[in-house]
């Protein structure tokens, strides 16, 4: 089925995050600081680390709910969607922000950018260093991100929050049955004793 496709550029502004060791200052304002390590779930879970900055202009730097914030070095695909509770706080220089200006699910933007599939096109974007791959944001203007109706992306999203969900149950139960081994173990050695 094909689906109507935009550059990255259309759909939304594309912004890298505050360099803070250029800002990083004990005597600054505390700020909380989005970094690549929050990005680990489709929503951003995680509260983030709280930096002292001494720079008078970070309106810029500042993200909204329902921006996607991305990771373009390091780690691959990593994207989640800025909560209610994370408005205002800071993007890190490790991470670029997607703020939409046209009708799309931030969830289904995020599952894109997290995805296989998005990772095939992104493959000849990335430059080769010695220590870190990277995407620079102007080669990230130009992806072409598929827009399929809203109701599609909606259900799409859903099926992946779904699916999240269920790995995290999943990873729980296992954490609770080596625990429970452990705990069986030491019991059964200690009763020995």
């Amino acid at each position: 089925m094909s689906h109507l496709a935009l550059p990255l550029q259309k759909i939304g502004e594309i912004f890298q995050g505050i360099t803070l060791s250029r800002y990083a200052d004990d005597n600054g304002r505390p700020e909380r600081v989005v970094s690549l390590s929050d990005l680990e779930y489709l929503y951003i879970e995680r509260n983030p680390n709280v930096v002292h900055l001494r720079l008078s202009d970070l309106e810029r730097y500042r993200i909204k709910t329902g921006d996607v914030v991305i990771s373009n070095r390091g780690t691959l695909l990593k994207a989640s969607v800025v909560t209610d509770k994370l408005e205002g706080s800071l993007a890190s220089n490790n991470v670029a922000v997607i703020r939409p200006i046209v009708e799309i699910d931030p969830v289904y933007l995020a599952v894109l950018m997290r995805s296989i599939w998005l990772e095939q096109q992104l493959a000849t974007l990335y430059l080769q260093s010695s220590t870190i791959q990277l995407i620079p944001i102007s080669q990230l203007r130009s992806l072409k991100i598929p827009l399929p109706n809203l109701e599609t992306q909606n259900k799409l999203a859903q099926l992946f929050l779904a699916t999240e969900r269920a790995n995290r149950i999943t990873l729980e139960i296992l954490d609770t049955r080596n625990n429970l081994s452990e705990f069986t173990l030491f019991q059964t050695l200690e009763g020995q004793q």
